[in-house]
């Protein structure tokens, strides 16, 4: 007898844990734990109570808990202990299913026979290990609810910030992205873009401190706000970036638009300065032309003279800008020798290069035939000599402006390099920019409309050509002209 008994225990509880194996929901282990009992035990009906004592699951729609059975019900879970009471030719076995002094049901389970020993322990193990699979179901089931809930928080808040027009990523203490935005997934095969990131995010980390950055990637400007956030522990990084573009071209036109006002100041100014010698020295010579001799008749009629030329070269420099502006300047190209143009050059600006105390050298004698708009190209000398003069030391000593040349493949590079006052590493990128000139776009030290270089670069550029410069303050600068030979 105690053999068969064990070997019914083993068999009970090797059914229960298949049965409850299969449970996938606390509703599906109660009607397994009620197959089991109905199986090892002759039962009339088997129910299981909740834990405030109403049928919650049951093998019979015949059952009536009535006050008496209510009353044992509670005095059984009260005491945590099993129990029975007869009811006629039923006794109704009573089990709390209880798990960590917390009730989580009630077994009910009536029989016609004489409740053995053995039954009654098998039962009580099955409620023991009930309680214990309901407890996890229940904890699960709960868990379930709370991904759901958190899963669902996520969805909702992740919509939002893809509503976002900015880019929101989180980076963690790796660098590594944990949490970002759709914005964030469509630019982040971006390298400059996501390199700037991971550099901001590292000085976050370092310094502990929030960081502001601005970068340009793809033709897109962007401002980047980084700040360190804690999350369960762990150090991240949270960044923010707006893409600025607008509000660049703003600023940018908004430049332009002080700088048209500023040339349109200065190129008054230059136009006066001229026109107020002629009328001057016309008025002069008109007033009193019965009283100037011929010496003095002649170098007014040069003053105005060269006032005229001054004005002219104005009015060609802003013809050539509104061509420019309207995509309309064209080259007449010929075949030439730029060496002896270079002679010309400057032959031509040695007397204005003798008025500012500088001397023009050039490293040229062989000849170099090449196909260009001549004109042109002696209108980019004119005007690289011309600003290697104007700006060299006011008061240096062995000052000189040099031209040399070399041919490089199918081109020629011309160096233009002096020893002037140079310009600061902060301008030289702007310096062919319209209106630019460095110090101030109302700089009257200086002849010009400062628009020359823009000219320049254009006339070089329609050539097939690209114009640079090498710079140090003080010491001088280099502007290079490099120039397809042709055919």
């Amino acid at each position: 007898m105690p053999q068969m008994s064990t070997n019914r225990i083993h068999t009970f509880i090797s059914s229960f844990i298949r049965e409850s194996s299969n449970a996938k929901d606390p509703e599906s282990l109660l009607l397994s734990l009620i197959k089991i009992v109905q199986k090892f035990v002759n039962c009339q009906w088997v129910a299981i109570l909740d834990k405030d004592f109403n049928l919650r699951k049951s093998d019979s729609s015949n059952i009536s808990l009535e006050q008496d059975l209510l009353d044992m019900i509670k005095w059984s879970v009260e005491k945590m202990s099993p129990t029975s009471l007869v009811k006629g030719q039923s006794t109704i076995l009573i089990f709390p299913l209880v798990k960590t002094n917390r009730v989580l049901g009630v077994l009910l389970a009536a029989t016609n026979e004489e409740p053995v020993f053995e039954i009654f322990e098998l039962i009580r193990t099955l409620a023991f290990l009930s309680s214990v699979v309901l407890e996890n179901l229940d904890l699960y089931k709960s868990l379930e609810k709370q991904h759901a809930v958190v899963e669902e928080t996520m969805n909702y808040m992740q919509r939002i910030f893809n509503s976002f027009p900015q880019i929101v990523v989180v980076l963690d203490s790796q660098l590594k992205p944990i949490f970002s935005n759709i914005q964030y997934l469509q630019r982040e095969k971006e390298s400059k873009l996501t390199d700037a990131i991971e550099k901001v995010a590292k000085n976050v980390l370092a310094t502990n401190s929030r960081q502001v950055s601005e970068i340009e990637s793809e033709g897109t400007f962007y401002s980047l706000i980084a700040e360190k956030i804690e999350y369960e522990g762990e150090t991240q990084v949270l960044l923010s970036i707006t893409d600025v573009t607008n509000t660049k071209e703003l600023e940018r036109l908004k430049a332009i638009d002080k700088l048209k006002t500023d040339f349109v100041a200065s190129i008054s100014h230059e136009l006066r300065t001229p026109l107020a010698a002629i009328k001057a020295y016309s008025e002069t010579m008109l007033s009193s032309l019965s009283d100037l001799d011929k010496d003095i008749l002649n170098d007014f009629l040069q003053i105005v003279y060269k006032e005229s030329l001054h004005l002219e070269s104005l009015l060609d420099e802003l013809l050539d800008f509104a061509k420019i502006e309207q995509k309309a300047m064209s080259l007449e190209k010929t075949k030439f020798n730029l060496a002896e143009l270079i002679q010309e050059v400057i032959q031509s600006m040695t007397e204005f290069a003798k008025s500012k105390n500088v001397r023009l050298e050039c490293d040229v004698s062989e000849p170099i035939f090449i196909l260009a708009d001549r004109k042109r190209i002696r209108q980019v000398l004119i005007n690289l000599v011309s600003n290697g003069v104007k700006y060299s030391k006011e008061n240096g000593n062995d000052k000189f402006v040099k031209i040399s040349t070399k041919i490089d493949n199918a081109f020629v590079i011309i160096s233009i390099s002096d020893n002037g006052i140079g310009i600061p590493e902060e301008y030289q990128q702007k310096v062919f920019e319209k209106f630019f000139r460095v110090g101030s776009a109302l700089d009257y030290r200086t002849e010009g409309a400062g628009i020359g270089l823009t000219i320049t670069k254009e006339i070089v550029e329609l050539h097939g050509g690209r114009i640079w410069l090498e710079s140090k303050v003080n010491d001088g600068s280099v502007f290079y002209v490099q120039l397809p030979l042709g055919e």
